[in-house]
This record gives structure tokens, sequence and C-alpha cells, in this order.
């Protein structure tokens, strides 16, 4: 039996409407739908939840569903990832300060210019940084990798039309 039937026959054995259902778990009710039709699985909290609820150990419901085992074990592997991640754009925004700190970059007047090359730095960074998220987490990252891309080219063009372009905004 599979995980979606055995929630939907658990449900129903509790006198429990999906609305009910997702009222108690705070989620949608379509949500409830998706995970009895096997169109997704509940995370781990939830399926936690759904076995407090239920009065049912999380063997029953996960223990003969192998799919669902693989799924919640890539999960887990995806949210130690997301903590390296996480530690890793804090790390490297300590040394982006530390160093801009220490070339005294904070103390001198600086052009627009110079503002222009450091904005477009900072997105690139970012939209880097999201790009691998939503890879990582979502396996979608198409829109934040063409912002990068496109950040790139005009940090590109900033650097190299650096002077016509400063000379263009003063006079």
């Amino acid at each position: 039996m599979e995980l979606g039937d055995k929630l939907k026959s658990l449900r129903k054995e509790h006198n429990y409407s999906q609305n009910q259902l997702a009222d108690k778990l705070y989620v949608t009710a379509q949500a409830i739908s998706k995970w009895e039709n096997n169109k997704s699985v509940p995370d781990i909290i939830n399926l936690v939840g759904l076995s407090d609820l239920y009065n049912v150990s999380l063997d029953y419901l996960i223990k003969s569903d192998k799919e669902l085992q693989s799924k919640l074990s890539i999960g887990t592997i995806r949210l130690k990832i997301f903590k390296w991640f996480v530690f890793s754009i804090i790390l490297i925004s300590l040394f982006l300060i530390i160093t801009l700190a220490k070339a005294q970059f904070f103390m001198f007047q600086h052009g627009i210019g110079t503002w222009l090359v450091m904005g477009c730095i900072l997105l690139f960074i970012l939209s880097i940084f999201l790009s691998l998220y939503f890879y990582i987490i979502k396996k979608d990252h198409f829109i934040f990798l063409w912002i990068a891309l496109l950040t790139l080219s005009a940090l590109i063009c900033l650097s190299i039309f650096y002077d016509y372009i400063t000379a263009v905004l003063f006079f």
C-alpha cells in the first residue's frame, strides 16, 4: 500500500475532511489531496504531525514505501547543502566587508562610477548565490543564472568604458 492510500484511509477512519485535516496541519487542502493521490509527499514535519494525529508510527507510514524513503533522504541531503550554502554566504559577505574596510573603501568619497561597479558586483554575487540556491533546493535556476550573466556583462562593460561613463555623467 502506498503512502497516499494509507493517508486517505486513515483520514476517513478518523472522520476528517481534507479541509479539517489541512487546518490541523497548517497546510492547504490541495496539499492533502496531492498527498492522497500520490502526486507529492509530505515533508518530514508533516509526516510526524500525521503520525501523531492518527496515533500511528512513522514506520507504518513510510517503511513499505521505498520511493518515499529515497525522497526523504534526498531532502535531508538538500537541507544539509542549504545550511552550508547559507554559512558560505555569511562568510563571503563578512570577507567582502572586512576587505573593503581594510582597503579603507568607506573612508573616501567615491564617484557614481565606483558605486555602479560596486552595485553590479553585489548584484552579480547575489544572483550567483540565488542561482545556486534554486538549483540545489528547487531544481530551477535559469532566471537567476540569466541575471548573473547579464550583470557580469554589465560589469565588463562598466570596467571597459569606466572613464567614458564617468565623464558623461559628470559633464
